[in-house]
C-alpha cells in the first residue's frame, strides 16, 4: 500500500475536546500513545485522523515555519550512549523527536504518528565522502520512498543544523557519494540506528562532538558493557 493511497482523503481536524472513544480507550496499539502525547502537542499544531494509518500530529507552519524537516529544524544532532540523538530546541521536543515516526505526506507535508517507545532518534543515516545524511524512519508498514536530509560532514553538529541542509536536487548525487552506515538496533516495531561513530565525526569537524544530556536506556535495551555510561551519567 501506498502512502498515497494510504492519504487519499486528507482526514478531520480535531480539537483536543473531539477526540472521543478512539483515543480515551487504552486498548489498541495507538490510543495509549495518543492519549500519552495529545494534550502536550496540541497547542502547537492539529491532531489528524488519516485513513488507515489513525491519529498523526501535523506542527503549525506558524510553530516550526513552512519549510520545517525533522530531525534537521530547530535542533542539532548530538552523540549519546545510544548513538546520534536529535536534541530539539522548542520546549516540546522531547516527545516526537524521542518517540514515534515521522513520515512525508502529499497533502499536508511532515506529520508525526505516536508510539510509546524511545529511541535516540528514528532514523536511518548514510555516510561517505565529506557528506552525512539521515531519513525518519516512518511507521511501520508504510512506505514514503526517500526523504533524505544531507549536509556536509563538517557542519553535521552544528547548532540549527537545517541552515547547512544541502538542496534536494542534490539527494540523488549524495546518495550515490553516500553508503549506510550504523548500528541498527531491533525495537518493538521495527529498529532504529546508532548512526555514524563519533569518532569519525569528530575527525571529520577537527573538534570534540557534542555530548547529550543524560537519558534513559532505550526500552527493553539496558546498557550494554562497552557503553561509556559511567561516565557521563552522574
Amino acid at each position: 500500500m501506498t502512502v498515497l493511497a494510504i492519504l487519499a482523503a486528507s482526514g478531520c481536524v480535531m480539537g483536543p475536546e473531539d477526540f472521543g472513544p478512539q483515543v480515551t480507550s487504552k486498548t489498541g496499539s495507538l490510543t495509549q500513545p495518543m492519549s500519552q502525547f495529545r494534550e502536550e502537542l496540541a497547542p502547537y499544531g492539529d491532531w489528524v485522523d488519516l485513513p488507515d494509518v489513525g491519529w498523526v500530529w501535523h506542527p503549525d507552519p506558524y510553530v516550526v515555519g513552512a519549510d520545517f524537516v525533522p530531525y534537521s529544524t530547530g535542533g542539532r544532532w548530538v552523540s549519546s550512549d545510544w548513538g546520534w540523538a536529535f536534541e530539539s530546541d522548542w520546549d516540546w521536543g522531547q516527545a516526537p523527536f524521542h518517540y514515534g515516526r515521522w513520515f512525508n505526506t502529499p497533502s499536508m507535508g511532515w506529520v508525526w504518528w505516536p508510539d510509546n517507545e524511545w529511541a535516540p532518534a528514528w532514523v536511518d543515516w548514510r555516510w561517505g565522502n565529506g557528506f552525512v545524511g539521515w531519513q525518519p524512519l516512518a511507521p511501520p508498514g508504510i512506505n514514503t520512498g526517500l526523504s533524505w536530509t544531507f549536509v556536509g560532514a563538517n557542519d553535521f553538529v552544528r547548532p540549527d543544523v537545517s541552515r547547512y541542509r544541502l538542496p534536494e536536487s542534490r539527494a540523488q548525487e549524495l546518495m550515490r557519494q553516500t553508503q549506510p552506515v550504523g548500528e541498527h538496533v531491533v525495537a518493538r516495531e521495527g529498529h532504529w540506528n546508532r548512526g555514524p561513530e563519533p569518532t569519525e565525526v569528530a575527525r571529520a569537524t577537527g573538534q570534540e562532538v557534542p555530548r547529550s544530556k543524560p537519558m534513559t536506556p532505550p526500552t527493553g535495551h539496558p546498557p550494554r558493557e562497552h557503553t561509556a555510561s559511567s561516565h557521563h551519567h552522574r
